[in-house]
């Protein structure tokens, strides 16, 4: 993963204090080759007990209280889950809250934890106090291969400040702590929320050599025996796990349209941001040189964006373009697209890699918008489902962010439906369309079971619309087929009531005025003249100030994109959802994703996609860089039809000269703001025609046949 701004959080004694062994004070900071800070290791403290969180036991029945409201009303995948893997999260937390005072903290923690994992929706997340950032670490790295057709699990790196007495990358794993390797990675992933086999699996693998503190328990074993083989001759050796502080965690997504649009999982964005910090310090630093291209397969990265590199690779099938992408993370819906055309630029043209393994997901929007520069085809993006519960139609009443899905849930909380109708997440059809084809060679998609949430999404809707071929490492991908919310949005847009939006002079003078008190009492909260103000503080975009009054604290909000009336939200809300304790997460998916065209109306959660090709990585894979992957993936380019459209325009006179060239292609059509305008018969290229210019702004769309199939789209914005 290439991290393009590094952000320092804290790198102080207290950042972990509660976790290093108080024998051992001595830490070691990683600095990239330019001088980058990018983590620094610790030894971890044995002692359990003095370095896991507390939770009062008031805290303790506000989260079952809290989590159990969100599950029963608004967690948009709980009648599924029930019914699949027969398993009653209601009744769980009634069954634990009796026992509540019992506990220790770590068994409280786990308790909850393992009741979220096992409803098997990744998007379904708790995460305790331990410090974001913070984990426990082993110096290597375990990855799955097939060697010789047998299913192996090699070292493929180790920590560079690390002495080792046997163990060498390469090394093929044979037992961990005993157990065989590959029954305890199995086992292991029955404790995960993956939602199908491939994904569990993935994800005890990508886990297992290093845990975020923030959600996993405290290594039950102070070190791990590893035996392994080198040069097939048997060694034994034992590692003790360490600390790992990582200044580089987000602490939640961008606030806004991409916080109410979002499908991604944070927890394995930090773990790969760990692996990355480990093994590859260097990646941190802005890239200087271009690595000469060897003709094997190996990516040459010739620049990179925000998420992504791109380059190209050489096998014996010829020259193709290489994008790694690594997530969808975004502030505006088009910032990914607008990069990936730039980048088209500078790649060859005719065949397209994305290698999109591990993609830690994003902003779902902008991950669809990147699919019509794709294709021909016009995109359907997919559809989202709420739930029709009451809860949801309060939210619905909060801003007009859902006004499409209003009378659906109206309609549904009358006949019985169990869930709404389905509209994209963010505007309309023809918004994923607007910028049209810009990549015509053809595409193969790599992927696999870590690739998650708008990875899923995105994967869906390359197959939805017939635009390549996908290879993935693994039967499946991650499955998680859903737009998760943090406990914080959700209760966002549940305010218990709205205040006008005169009031904001008061509590902008940080006074609690008479006419507020009146406000709060004629909504049936009562607040007193001895109230104070705070405020006012910048959060989600907008503006907050809290009203303190006794033990109460309520808080009152403006968000401008959400709606323009202040928001309310008591200390004992009305509508059930009350404010979590501090310094923890709690996520859950809101909407269910549901495919379309030839899918139309299928599930993506836990059914996920169906790859045209399995893969088996090799040795050669996991411990360089892919190459055999990449060969097998060019081998499928190289039988794929090519096509390409290249247009330029100039301006003479009362005309717009378009001079085209185009390669596969036997007719061109033109339409002008949607009606025919010529068609042409390609007899050689380039192609030259001009049409009328544009008074103010027009649309010229170029679509180029093969016979009788669409086979390149080019929409072109012409202005006066």
């Amino acid at each position: 993963m290439q991290i393009t701004q590094v952000v320092e959080k804290s790198f102080s004694e207290e950042r972990i204090r509660n976790f290093q062994s108080a024998s051992e004070k001595g830490t070691k900071v990683i600095t990239s080759p330019q001088g980058v800070t990018v983590a620094r290791t610790f030894s971890l403290i044995e002692e359990e007990e003095l370095a896991t969180p507390i939770y009062t036991n008031a805290e303790r029945r506000r989260m079952i209280e809290q989590i159990r409201f969100v599950i029963s009303e608004i967690y948009v995948h709980r009648t599924m889950k029930e019914a699949q893997f027969g398993y009653d999260a209601i009744r769980s937390l009634d069954r634990l809250e009796p026992h509540l005072t019992e506990l220790t903290d770590e068994e409280f923690h786990q308790s909850i934890v393992q009741l979220i994992t096992r409803n098997r929706d990744r998007h379904l997340a708790f995460y305790g106090r331990n410090v974001n950032g913070i984990s426990a670490v082993l110096p290597f790295q375990i990855e799955r291969c097939w060697i010789e057709g047998n299913e192996s699990y090699v070292v493929t790196k180790i920590h560079p400040d690390q002495d080792m007495q046997y163990l060498k990358a390469g090394a093929v794993v044979t037992h961990w702590n005993g157990t065989p390797i590959a029954r305890h990675i199995r086992l292991t992933a029955n404790l995960f929320d993956g939602g199908n086999e491939p994904a569990s699996i993935a994800r005890s693998l990508e886990f297992l050599t290093q845990r975020s503190l923030s959600r996993f328990a405290w290594p039950i074993e102070s070190w791990v025996n590893l035996r392994f083989l080198v040069e097939d001759q048997p060694f034994e050796e034992r590692f003790k796990w360490m600390g790992f502080d990582l200044g580089l965690v987000p602490d939640a997504p961008t606030i806004g349209r991409n916080a109410i649009g979002f499908g991604g999982d944070l927890e394995l964005f930090q773990n790969q941001l760990v692996k990355q910090a480990k093994f590859m310090p260097e990646s941190f630093d802005e890239r200087e040189t271009e690595i000469d291209a060897l003709g094997d397969g190996t990516p040459v990265i010739i620049g990179q964006k925000n998420n992504f590199v791109f380059g190209s690779v050489t096998t014996a099938e010829g020259t193709f373009a290489y994008i790694r992408l690594y997530h969808f993370s975004a502030s505006n819906v088009d910032d990914i697209a607008n990069d990936m055309i730039d980048a088209f630029e500078h790649i060859p043209r005719n065949g397209l890699i994305i290698d999109m393994r591990g993609n830690s997901g994003g902003y779902i929007a902008a991950g669809e918008r990147l699919l019509q520069l794709l294709t021909p085809r016009t995109i359907t993006p997919t559809r989202f489902q709420f739930r029709a519960t009451q809860t949801i139609r309060r939210m619905m009443t909060a801003s007009s962010h859902f006004d499409r899905w209003k009378q659906s849930i109206d309609e549904a909380l009358r006949t019985g439906e169990a869930f709404s109708q389905g509209y994209p997440i963010q505007g309309t059809d023809a918004d994923a369309n607007q910028l049209g084809q810009y990549y015509f060679g053809p595409v193969v998609l790599v992927t696999d079971a870590l690739a998650f949430s708008t990875a899923d999404m995105f994967a869906a809707g390359f197959i939805d619309h017939s635009i390549g071929r996908v290879l993935c490492i693994d039967k499946n991908m991650a499955a998680a087929g859903g737009n998760n919310w943090s406990f914080d949005v959700l209760r966002l847009f549940l305010p218990a009531f709205h205040l006008d939006i005169a009031l904001k002079a008061d509590l902008d003078n940080g006074i609690v005025s008479e006419d507020l008190r009146n406000a709060f009492n004629a909504n049936g909260v009562s607040i007193t003249s001895n109230a104070t103000n705070s405020g006012p503080n910048s959060q989600f975009g907008g503006t907050i100030w809290s009203v303190t009054d006794g033990e109460l604290r309520h808080e009152i909000r403006h968000v401008p994109w959400m709606n323009d009336t202040l928001n309310v939200y008591p200390a004992n809300g009305s509508n059930g959802l009350k404010q979590l304790p501090p310094n923890l997460y709690f996520g859950l998916t809101v909407r269910r994703c549901i495919r379309t065209d030839p899918n139309e109306g299928r599930l993506l959660e836990d059914l996920g996609i169906r790859p045209d090709i399995e893969y088996q990585p090799t040795l050669r894979d996991v411990m360089e860089h892919n190459q055999d992957m990449i060969i097998r993936a060019t081998e499928e380019l190289s039988t794929m039809d090519q096509y390409d459209l290249r247009v330029e325009t100039s301006v003479t006179g009362g005309h717009t000269n378009v001079t085209c060239h185009t390669f596969g292609v036997s007719d061109l059509e033109i339409f002008l703001d949607g009606k025919h305008f010529m068609s042409i018969v390609v007899s050689g290229t380039p192609v030259e025609f001009t049409v009328p210019s544009a008074v103010g702004e027009a649309t010229m769309v170029i679509k180029g046949y093969d016979h009788d199939q669409v086979v390149t789209n080019r929409l072109i914005r012409l202005r006066s």
